[in-house]
């Protein structure tokens, strides 16, 4: 996998995308708004479709602000992951994000990584 970034706005975002076992992390770094989102959903789509049964976290702790619409396709994203036999989780959410339906999340990485290698199908 190969890092993504969005610039927009003058706005940066970047989608720092590693592998630990099974699980593929996806780091988010900056603000996740308008054109800048489009990063997103590309290591989204990408992450998803590495194994037959994903397990994909999402790691917000350097996240900035998640609008409206990427928060769409994180919770997309979550139920394709659900469908196809395998877990989404957002890790270190930041505070003024607003819940995401149906999406599990977890305070930490560490605990969102210890979930999914506990529970893996």
């Amino acid at each position: 996998m190969t890092s993504d970034s969005a610039h927009g706005g003058g706005t940066s975002s970047r989608v720092r995308p590693w592998v630990c076992g099974t699980v593929v992390v996806l780091d988010l770094v900056g603000s996740f708004t308008g054109p800048d989102m489009l990063a997103l959903r590309r290591s989204l789509t990408t992450a998803l479709a590495l194994r037959g049964v994903p397990l994909v976290v999402l790691n917000a702790r350097r996240a900035g602000e998640i609008d409206a619409e990427a928060l769409l396709i994180i919770i997309a994203a979550g139920r394709h992951a659900r469908e196809a036999g395998g877990r989404l989780i957002v890790a270190a959410q930041p505070e003024p994000a607003r819940p995401l339906d149906g999406v599990e999340t977890r305070d930490t990485l560490e605990e969102a990584l210890a979930e999914l290698v506990r529970t893996k199908p």
